[in-house]
């Protein structure tokens, strides 16, 4: 097993399960599927006779959670699975491999329904990361070698249990992924899955209760920090720290995979080649989307830079790395949009018209226009990088019109009509002494950096140079990540501290939750950097930045680095 599973799995608690052989009681049950350990099994054989739900109004609103958790993962290599509604009342939720189906249980659902979305997402996550993990293949290894030592220790619980652990973790990773936040009630419903199929605390083959709810609690606070790592690692881009930003992306793609990720990776690249092109090589501001709403070739690109090489390329050198994440995105999912569009991005600023011009209109056009809802920003980048391509070939007037068609809405769209219009736009990110003095629930960073808080039961290892750490504070007003890297003798302190959606105060400009992105460009000026995502922008200034959607502020987070000892 890997190292990093031994240190950060505890060994959790299913909340829902799969259907188990051994404890059925029917051939026909011992012919249908390869399991692992279940929540709920109450030894009662199951039948054809059941039901499916799939007509009613309680199954339109798990298939749109399921949809939600399967476009996150945006992993289409494989069939997905079927998803029932059922009137059984036996396991609460399993997965069939035999015949590719998810099922949950009318009576499972009817718990999770106490506790919102978040329960189903959760749950459905688990079945979902069962599947995607291939934990059928031990089972099956188990039952046609039963004769051998191995197949017998495959087997064993330890090893179900082990899945489910698993299936714990990142299902409830993809569930946040997917939209449905940080499920943390997992011992709620232990307790009332329990009761309500009648299940004693104690049962041959499993643990008990009480460990049940203990092992669940600690893959909570496992999967929590999972969660913080993903969001730092977004920050870290706007603060122009790529290598750690690639070092937290790195980390989690030892676990999960998905197509943001990759995209993710692909944007970065695209960056640092930004970072290198001389400023009158820049005419137009580009369109390469970071999702932030969630590997690369390790011989190739590791957020550093070969001096040696010269600038031409190494831009290359980056760009070229930058497709190969954008086509690891799309074949995960030839859906998904925003790679498309990123990796024509990319081809545009290598200066390779043609084949930038064939991707954006032959494949994400279409793409995106399948659905223009979802993907309304992208939409929108796509004419703007239609607007960049006409002008760098000559074609000025099409050029114009593109821009623009957007320019009174969408910021890149009218500055890049000024830069058409002969204005100088392109700024690039530079790094500035630390000057934000807000205070987000009376924290500053000047005061975390003195206070120097840890929490070691919330740090990870990232690699051999860096840790991670959280600190959340009991008035709930605000979060801090942060990280230390050691470079050297030195170790820096990179932390950032963020509004939480409970918070209610503002910036000392007065930008709060909810401005508007024209209120943030009067408030501030022009930002250091921008960076553009798949619902708006991230605005970088000195030592603190915006998150913006629909021209609305998401969320502002500070942040500041300093040198410790």
């Amino acid at each position: 097993m890997h190292q990093h599973l031994k240190n950060y799995w505890g060994l959790p608690l299913v909340i829902v399960k799969i259907l188990i052989m051994s404890n059925c009681i029917s051939s026909h049950c011992q012919e249908r599927a390869i399991g692992t350990l279940p929540l709920v099994n109450n030894g009662s054989v199951v039948t054809e006779s059941a039901n499916n739900l799939n007509d009613t109004e309680d199954y339109e609103n798990v298939k749109k959670i399921y949809d939600d958790l399967v476009n996150a993962r945006g992993d289409y290599r494989y069939p997905v699975p079927r998803l029932f509604l059922s009137d059984r009342e036996q396991y609460g939720a399993f997965i069939d491999y035999n015949t590719n189906e998810i099922t949950l249980e009318k009576k499972a659902l009817d718990v999770c329904m106490k506790h919102g979305n978040e329960a189903i997402a959760f749950m459905l996550g688990h079945e979902l990361t069962h599947y995607y993990e291939k934990h059928a293949w031990k089972g099956t290894f188990a039952k046609e070698n039963v004769d051998l030592t191995i197949g017998s220790t495959l087997g064993a619980l330890d090893t179900k249990v082990l899945q489910e652990t698993e299936a714990d973790y990142l299902g409830g990773f993809l569930a946040y992924t997917a939209g449905y936040g940080m499920f943390d009630k997992s011992e709620e419903i232990i307790k009332d899955l329990y009761k309500t199929y009648n299940l004693d605390n104690s049962m041959a083959g499993y643990p008990i209760l009480s460990d049940r709810i203990k092992l669940s609690n600690r893959t909570t606070k496992k999967l929590e920090a999972l969660v913080d790592v993903f969001e730092m690692a977004n920050y870290l881009l706007a603060a122009d720290r790529t290598a750690e930003t690639y070092a937290l992306y790195d980390y989690i793609l030892k676990f999960y995979q998905s197509n943001k990720l990759y995209n993710n990776l692909g944007t970065i690249a695209v960056n640092e080649a930004l970072k290198l092109f001389k400023p009158h090589q820049l005419k137009f501001k580009y369109v390469s989307e970071l999702d932030i709403n969630f590997k690369v070739s390790r011989n190739n690109f590791n957020g550093s830079r070969n001096t040696d090489v010269p600038i031409d390329e190494q831009i290359n050198t980056f760009l070229d790395n930058a497709i190969l994440q954008f086509k690891a995105a799309i074949n995960l999912d030839p859906s998904y949009a925003p790679a498309y569009l990123n990796k024509a991005n990319a081809y545009a600023l290598k200066r390779e018209w043609t084949k930038a011009e064939f991707y954006l209109n032959e494949e994400a056009l279409p793409i995106a226009l399948k659905n223009a809802t979802k993907y309304k920003k992208t939409l929108e980048d796509i004419t703007i990088l239609q607007g960049i391509i006409a002008a760098e070939t000559g074609d000025t007037a099409t050029a114009k019109i593109k821009f623009a068609s957007l320019s009174q809405s969408n910021r890149l769209a009218d500055q890049n009509l000024k830069a058409l219009n002969g204005e100088v736009i392109y700024v690039s990110a530079t790094t500035r002494p630390l000057k934000n003095t807000d205070a987000v629930g009376g924290m500053t960073i000047e005061k975390f950096l003195l206070d120097k808080p840890v929490n070691l039961e919330k740090s990870i290892g990232i690699n051999g140079d860096i840790t991670f750490h959280q600190y959340s504070p009991d008035n709930e007003n605000y979060k801090i990540f942060y990280i230390d890297k050691v470079q050297g003798r030195r170790k820096l302190r990179m932390v950032m501290i963020y509004p939480t959606e409970k918070y209610e105060g503002s910036t000392s400009k007065s930008i709060k939750i909810g401005s508007t992105l024209n209120e943030v460009i009067t408030a501030y000026g022009d930002p250091i950097s921008e960076i553009e995502t798949t619902e708006g922008q991230l605005l970088t200034y000195d030592n603190l930045f915006f998150i913006t959607a629909d021209n609305k502020v998401l969320k502002w987070i500070n942040y500041g680095t300093t040198v410790i000892r």
